[in-house]
């Protein structure tokens, strides 16, 4: 694997790993039925830009299912979002019991094995260090929240709008595409005729690898409306993995706090550990 590439895919294994089960929706989903209109881009931007949500934590339960060849696994999760700060997913696959817990903020990675007592603890600057990228805490918080990005950047501005090229589709929706200057890797947004992103994809194109984050479901959520159902599709040369995440009792500034902590007596190990188990063959 491309180390330009590897701590991309990695971090969606870790997101992925062991989760789902199937549920029926109980929110009322928005469908788009509104045609693309001539924008100007900073004018397409901007709309983009407002129709994220606003929040200072966000939580939700999450049904999740990951399909590796002819494997699948399901199991229910918790995600913890804290804006610029924390993310942490607590996958339950029985009776509630934790197996595993992933935490990243914008300085390091934490993932527990509560099953084998072990731990993987590591700063993102270590790791761009061996495995440069075009991707951080703040790409991920991104994607999870179904908002636009830019490579290096913890926020994104209304002038911004220049880094992008823009189009439309064929579909009639809108594409927007950027690169990242460091890694090579190309990235894009599809955006249907409410403003809202509808794909992000990441594209490695010299080691053919990709990665797709699908948005589908959009329901209304407080003030906002987000997607509830979301697939994540990630595309090497070896294999491919896919994903799917359903949100359910999504609760936006409500209290409760994260935690990086590791428990005494677990034994701390290396990523490529933690990767033989999620992907043998990498």
């Amino acid at each position: 694997m491309h180390k330009s590439l590897y701590i991309t895919v990695l971090f969606f294994c870790l997101l992925n790993v062991a989760f789902f089960t199937s549920c029926k929706s109980k929110h009322k989903v928005i469908h788009s039925t509104t045609p693309i209109e001539e924008k100007a881009n900073s004018e397409l931007f901007i709309d983009i830009i407002s129709n994220g949500i606003n929040y200072n934590t966000f939580s939700s339960r999450l049904n999740l299912i990951i399909t590796n060849g002819s494997k699948t696994l399901s199991s229910k999760a918790t995600l913890r979002m804290v804006k610029d700060s924390a993310i942490q997913i607590s996958v339950q696959p029985l009776f509630g019991v934790e197996m595993f817990r992933f935490f990243i903020d914008p300085q390091q990675v934490v993932l527990l094995d509560r099953m084998n007592k072990r731990y993987v603890e590591e700063t993102i600057s270590s790791l761009k260090e061996h495995y440069p990228v075009g991707f951080d805490f703040y790409t991920l918080q991104s994607m999870i929240t179904n908002t636009l990005f830019i490579t290096d950047k913890n926020r994104v501005e209304l002038n911004d709008y220049r880094t992008f090229k823009y189009a439309q589709t064929s579909d009639l929706n809108y594409f927007i595409t950027s690169k990242d200057s460091k890694s090579g890797i190309e990235y894009s947004f599809t955006v249907n005729g409410d403003d809202r992103i509808t794909n992000t994809h990441l594209l490695h194109s010299p080691d053919q690898m990709s990665l797709s984050w699908t948005y589908d479901e959009f329901a209304e959520i407080t003030e906002a409306i987000f997607p509830h159902r979301m697939m994540v599709s990630i595309n090497t040369q070896k294999s491919k993995l896919d994903s799917e995440l359903k949100f359910s009792g999504i609760e936006i500034n409500g209290p409760f706090s994260i935690s990086n902590s590791i428990p005494n007596g677990y034994r701390k190990v290396a990523i490529a550990d933690i990767l033989k188990i999620i992907a043998p063959d990498q």
